[in-house]
């Protein structure tokens, strides 16, 4: 038998995260459980996390890469730690199980569980959702820099591909083929449940977009010596932007045009300093962050006029306050819905129920406690070290470096009004733009193409 022709090989395992990404993203548009396409996504993320692991194992020993790896553990193992069971004393130390205890036993309910988690079940499933994103993140960090160029246009691709979508949903009836949720009339969603959630989607496009736009004006390629191109991610970017206000989504708006104004000025100053002429990056960095200031300060006047708005608001206060009744083990992943109905205010009584705290920093605070902040700041310590490797020895593609941090700017600012993270699709892209950032800052630059 002749050995398996290793190019061959890269080239099947690159299509299978290639299928693997669009799967997710295609079906993994809404934030409630979808039954056998939640599924399927669970079960072939398994193979894809494997050989993703198996592949970083031969490469290279890097410090940031580890810090990557160590924060995605500790997200990934939060849901499952907290299926734990607690001692009765531990349980109660939360203010809001005490008060729990002492109304069940007003009814006669004896014999409490005393699982970390008050809604077990709903944290099990919340644990088997992040497979997919967990499978992308390890798999993605470990393949070669053409590959990560192509898992980011497609970023690009399927959001383009979900508003040609939308538009035709417009025209056309609730229960046909074209609306992956019959049970809610059109609105522009294309592959999401909700338009909001297509916003994030295009956000992220749109950053990639830029990114790949501005780095090629003035810039040869590496290979070819040719001048490179800029007008696709240019025609692709203005799509998603002259999309974004169909979704009636105003802080999807506000953040896409906060974008297009202050990133081609941080890569300015990138590139400015690279050039030795740091004096001036400093100026075009404070310019940047002034236009940032007036621009978010003119964006949350507009944004306090929509009622919806103002509903929001409450949520999130609500949910953050409930919080520290829970800590310092937070309610368990998955326990939004049934822990803020028993304690929700009055204002917020409605007819539909709240399914999510339209905040996804409230909502960790309130289902993860001390260990969700901790998890958190391991993501936020592996970004920080990666950004100041980068900036220090300056290797690895810095289009996608800036790919990956304007894609996380958009989904984290827009996580601030929305649950984005909720939704399997977006959950799988945010850990792509991470593991793209990482590998990209981990090389040095000798390494850089």
């Amino acid at each position: 038998m002749h050995p398996a022709n290793p190019h061959a090989v890269s080239r099947s395992w690159h299509a299978a995260l290639y299928i693997f990404l669009v799967y997710v993203f295609v079906t993994g548009g809404s934030s409630q459980a979808r039954g056998w396409t939640d599924a399927i996504a669970q079960v072939a993320a398994l193979p894809i996390l494997a050989v993703g692991a198996w592949r970083l194992g031969a490469m290279p020993e890097s410090r940031v890469r580890v810090l990557g790896l160590v924060a995605i553990a500790a997200i990934t193992l939060l849901p499952w730690s907290q299926l734990l069971p607690l001692s009765q004393g531990l349980w109660n130390m939360a203010p809001a199980r005490e008060a729990l205890g002492r109304d069940l036993a007003i009814v006669g309910v004896d014999g409490v569980a005393t699982t970390w988690s008050l809604t077990p079940a709903a944290t099990l499933r919340g644990a088997l959702s992040l497979l997919p994103a967990v499978a992308l993140f390890v798999a993605a960090l470990g393949v070669d820099t053409a590959t990560q160029r192509r898992l980011l246009m497609l970023c690009v691709a399927l959001p383009v591909a979900s508003l040609v979508l939308g538009f035709l949903q417009l025209g056309a009836p609730q229960d046909s083929l074209l609306n992956p949720y019959p049970e809610w009339a059109p609105s522009m969603g294309g592959i999401f449940a909700n338009p909001n959630h297509q916003g994030t989607a295009m956000l992220i496009g749109l950053g990639i977009c830029v990114a790949f736009a501005v780095g090629a004006f003035g810039v040869r390629n590496e290979v070819t010596g040719k001048p490179r191109n800029p007008w696709p991610a240019t025609i692709a970017g203005g799509t998603l932007l002259l999309g974004l206000p169909l979704t009636n989504s105003r802080a999807a708006v506000v953040i896409g045009v906060l974008m297009l104004v202050i990133a081609p000025l941080a890569m300015a100053v990138s590139r400015l300093r690279r050039s030795g002429q740091g004096q001036r990056g400093v100026v075009a960095l404070l310019f940047a962050a002034g236009l940032a200031a007036l621009g978010l300060s003119a964006a949350m006047g507009w944004m306090r006029v929509d009622e919806i708005e103002e509903f929001r608001w409450v949520m999130r206060q609500a949910a953050a306050a409930l919080a520290i009744t829970h800590l310092p083990w937070g309610s368990g992943v998955g326990s939004f819905v049934p822990v803020f109905q028993q304690a929700m205010p009055e204002s917020l009584l409605m007819a539909n129920y709240i399914n999510a705290a339209h905040n996804d920093y409230a909502q960790v605070w309130l289902e993860s406690g001390v260990l969700g902040l901790l998890a958190v700041g391991l993501v936020l310590a592996a970004l920080a070290a990666a950004l100041r490797h980068h900036w220090m020895h300056q290797g690895g593609d810095r289009r996608l470096v800036w790919c990956g941090f304007l894609g996380m700017f958009a989904l984290l600012a827009h996580a601030a009004t929305d649950y984005a993270l909720r939704t399997p699709a977006l959950m799988a892209v945010a850990t792509l733009l991470v593991a793209v950032l990482l590998a990209q800052c981990a090389k040095s630059r000798h390494e850089s193409v």
